[in-house]
């Protein structure tokens, strides 16, 4: 497409359909331009010359960028480097570049919307391009949702294929732009910084808060929420684990969910293993974000599993055919009896138990809180769906019930004889060697006293001699 397509100045109504924000402010202006600009690039001469048809990020980075041109800290970014880089441009210089009377287009901004000199004397010495990799990435994205660009799905590797579009989405009528429900400006920040909070969840979510409000200043925040995540920022192994869940959304948006060969390193098992599975649905739990997948297990069975995403050792996930003999037979069946499971499944196990390793079996267990303790921190809140209080008069037929073992029956019910019945007493239902409810356990320390199953309290007994035994 010739160059003539992008040499009209960008006017207000192209600019706030490419931000799909208000242009009045600076972090949607700015983008929107810097998007107009990327247009211009990839439709004219120079774009058509440097990309093949079908391109990634990191074919529009090399092509657009000098060779020294880093992109994943800012810090990189703003050093100097090569003085012909992309990056190093301001506004001013792509307008003049691009011969675009830059006083007539200051005007017929300032005519059209509320930008004051100070907006558009910022946006001109702003440099368009010195961003880091995952905003420059999210405009390629952004411009697929908007029609400028095409997603092409790939199987060479997790990296986004992207592709020109034939027809460009272009309107004499201006789109709506104002957010769903009409936001103000405050109400517009305030979604925005909620979503911040848990933009670690889904990649998609940075790139929303983009669209709904230019970023908030830290110091406007008066709720917080604290989450433990271990995938550090601004790495690449938080970008890998971005990239791996963003193509698994598109699978899931596809309505096509073929099952997936992938590559897992079982810290648990420590070893590398390949696995065909069906993918359902991610959960976060434990610091981390987890696959929830049917089909062959690290263990070599055919069932349930939670894949930790940042595990996920292949360079690609590769789609299977159905027929494929690499798939296991119980699955195929599933396929073939229009019996696949679902994410309702999941969370359907999850109340059932208490455990995040739902596919386990699960067992009764019955727990003390010493009374203080209880009345403080653990009456009036939730701990799963399967807790309930139960009286002293009853726990001594509980543990008949639930311990086989004659000998063990009789040690459960002497160490019952000498615990207080104003202490508190709760039966639950628990997954069988799930490490969430161990971890609880034995953080809720001697305030808590597992009374049965025999096997975990030897086991948490276990874990605190071995405990003791680092502080002798």
């Amino acid at each position: 497409m010739p160059d003539v397509l992008f040499r009209n100045p960008p006017q207000p109504t192209l600019l706030q359909r490419l931000s799909k924000g208000l242009l009045e402010q600076s972090h949607h202006l700015s983008r929107a331009v810097r998007l107009w600009a990327g247009l211009r690039w990839l439709y004219g001469d120079s774009g058509y010359a440097a990309l093949p048809d079908c391109f990634t990020y990191t074919d529009w980075r090399q092509a657009f960028f000098s060779e020294t041109h880093q992109d994943e800290k800012r810090e990189d970014i703003l050093n100097p480097h090569e003085f012909n880089c992309a990056c190093t441009k301001t506004t001013t210089q792509w307008l003049e570049e691009l011969d675009i009377p830059i006083d007539e287009w200051r005007q017929s901004l300032k005519k059209q919307t509320s930008l004051s000199d100070s907006n558009l004397e910022d946006l001109l010495q702003e440099r368009l391009f010195a961003q880091v990799r995952k905003s420059l990435q999210s405009d390629l994205d952004l411009l697929v949702s908007l029609g400028w660009l095409q997603r092409v799905p790939s199987e060479t590797g997790r990296s986004k294929h992207y592709r020109r579009v034939e027809i460009l989405p272009i309107s004499n009528q201006q789109e709506n732009v104002e957010s769903e429900g009409n936001l103000t400006s405050k109400e517009q920040i305030y979604v925005a910084q909620t979503l911040e909070m848990v933009g670690f969840l889904d990649p998609n979510i940075p790139f929303l808060v983009e669209q709904i409000s230019e970023q908030p200043h830290e110091d406007t925040h008066r709720v917080f929420l604290y989450v433990d995540y271990l995938v550090p920022e601004s790495t690449q192994k938080q970008d890998d684990v971005d990239q791996l869940q963003g193509e698994l959304q598109e699978i899931w948006a596809s309505g096509q969910i073929p099952p997936l060969l992938l590559t897992y390193h079982s810290a648990h098992l420590n070893l590398v293993k390949e696995c065909v599975i069906y993918p359902v649905c991610i959960y976060y739990m434990e610091r981390a974000k987890y696959l929830c997948a049917y089909g062959s297990t690290p263990k070599g069975e055919i069932n349930w599993h939670n894949y930790r995403l940042d595990r996920i050792c292949s360079k690609r996930l590769m789609p299977l055919d159905w027929k494929d003999p690499r798939v296991p037979q119980l699955l195929r069946e599933k396929y073939e009896d229009d019996q696949l499971p679902t994410q309702k499944t999941v969370r359907t196990k999850l109340k059932q138990a208490w455990g995040f390793d739902f596919y386990k079996p699960s067992a009764p267990m019955l727990l003390r809180f010493n009374q203080d303790f209880h009345d403080r921190y653990i009456r009036g809140t939730f701990l799963h769906h399967t807790f309930e209080p139960v009286d002293y008069e009853q726990v001594a037929s509980l543990l008949r019930q639930h311990t086989p073992n004659p000998e063990h029956r009789y040690t459960l019910l002497e160490i019952l004889q000498y615990r207080s019945p104003n202490d508190a007493y709760y039966t639950a239902h628990y997954r069988v060697t799930d490490y969430h409810v161990l971890r609880r356990l034995r953080a809720l320390g001697s305030e808590v006293e597992v009374l049965s199953p025999w096997e975990l309290r030897e086991k948490i007994a276990l874990d605190i001699q071995q405990a003791w035994n680092h502080y002798r």
